[in-house]
């Protein structure tokens, strides 16, 4: 069913049992949850602890192995940026770089999609800073990453 025909019948249903839809959904999907507090709180300070926990996961190395499991990493914030939450995908973007920049620098891992993908996060969170207008905020954040960066031969210009 297309998102049409969905359309079509939520305006077909009544008030409480969009209600009750809608609690149901609450309940029952995590990602339905989280977007909901976020909606009726405006506050993003749980989502995004909770997720840079689950990025730093994904990015450290784990095993016997070491194995590195950055690409889940990128999965999970393009699933998070579904929820068009602008300041919440900065935050969590600008994690996934500073967490892959130690790596580099801990493990002195070297691979060029690796710095591609750190390049294409850094510069997503950046334009979501200036979508925002917020560039004070995240200032030294932001000096202190393209420093860092330069350091491995990385360009992360605001």
């Amino acid at each position: 069913m297309g998102f049409r025909e969905v359309k079509i019948e939520l305006e077909r249903i009544d008030k409480p049992e969009i209600i009750k839809l809608i609690s149901e959904m609450y309940k029952k999907i995590p990602s339905v949850k989280a977007y909901l507090d976020v909606f009726a709180t405006g506050e993003i300070e749980q989502l995004v602890s909770k997720y840079k926990k689950e990025i730093e996961r994904y990015i450290y190395p784990s095993g016997s192995n070491m194995v590195l499991r950055e690409s889940e990493a990128r999965k999970l914030i393009r699933t998070i940026r579904k929820m068009k939450i602008t300041e919440l995908n900065i935050e969590l973007e600008l994690h996934y770089v500073i967490c892959c920049m130690e790596i580099i620098q801990d493990f002195g891992y070297s691979d060029d999609n690796y710095y591609i993908a750190i390049e294409k996060m850094f510069y997503s969170a950046t334009n979501g800073i200036a979508e925002l207008g917020i560039i004070e905020r995240y200032e030294k954040q932001l000096d202190s990453i393209s420093f860092k960066a330069s350091e491995f031969g990385l360009e992360l210009n605001y």
